[in-house]
């Protein structure tokens, strides 16, 4: 029979894959038009929750591994905080203290994702409603967004960057719209062609965005691999067993090949 330890981390293990590959599915089919823009949104918050529970299991594990696998209490699980980055940070310290030949370390792109959903998770989530209100002095997570989408977009080939300009100036000349004006996600106002053209490119880009979300990610498969390895000998040596789940077996997905990645449409 399985105890609590191995029956609450199990159901931890489950919410956390289920808000990552949701938040990966919401980006990946995310776009700028009315009919996909509100998955920008449900891309963040499941996002947000996943990377934040990601990386309190392996502080919660490394408790257990530290503390004579002891559980943290709530006061000190409280004190991890909900700081995304700074959670980071916490779990890529780790690597030194086991002695693992790996780093967490975040590329210029990739940290203003991290930075995108730490923002979101300890205020920003709420924003559209707290500027209604007057409460809300932080960045628009759409304004914040949008820029991780240029990053990605600047990545793409040059030859596909202007095979997207050119249909786009076609599509717009065509639908007799070429001179209007369209609001963008993050409310600056674009021209029609700016538009299409940054439809066209955001769906060319999300696979990108998603690749660099799972990079951020991947470290943490080995991270927990060894986590979970060094917990099942200490448990065993006391005679205990079925404490801890083999919590890695939760994210095969993080082990995935760029070429699938970008390829791929539903996770």
């Amino acid at each position: 029979m399985y105890t609590q330890n191995f029956r609450l981390l199990t159901q931890e293990g489950h919410l956390t894959m289920s808000s990552l590959l949701g938040g990966l599915n919401s980006i990946r089919s995310s776009n700028i038009d009315d009919g996909h823009r509100g998955l920008f949104y449900s891309g963040l918050f499941e996002l947000a929750t996943g990377f934040e529970r990601l990386m309190k299991i392996v502080l919660v594990l490394d408790h257990q591994l530290k503390n004579d696998l002891r559980n943290p209490t709530n006061k000190e699980l409280k004190s991890f905080g909900h700081n995304i980055k700074e959670l980071f940070q916490k779990c890529s310290n780790l690597t030194d203290d086991y002695g693992l030949r790996m780093e967490l370390n975040l590329d210029e792109k990739q940290d203003k994702i991290v930075s995108t959903l730490t923002n979101f998770a300890k205020s920003s989530r709420y924003y559209n409603l707290d500027v209604l209100t007057n409460r809300n002095s932080d960045d628009d997570p759409m304004r914040l967004w949008v820029s991780v989408i240029y990053d990605h977009i600047w990545s793409l080939r040059v030859d596909v960057r202007a095979k997207l300009q050119n249909k786009a100036i076609q599509v717009s000349d065509r639908s007799g719209g070429a001179g209007s004006w369209l609001q963008n996600i993050d409310g600056n106002w674009i021209t029609m062609v700016e538009f299409c053209y940054l439809m066209a490119a955001t769906d060319k880009a999300n696979p990108h965005i998603v690749w660099s979300i799972i990079k951020i990610l991947h470290p943490f498969y080995a991270l927990l691999c060894y986590q979970c390895e060094k917990l099942h000998e200490s448990y065993t040596a006391m005679g205990k067993k079925d404490e801890v789940p083999y919590m890695y077996e939760f994210f095969p997905f993080l082990l995935v090949s760029k070429e699938d990645a970008l390829r791929k449409k539903k996770w």
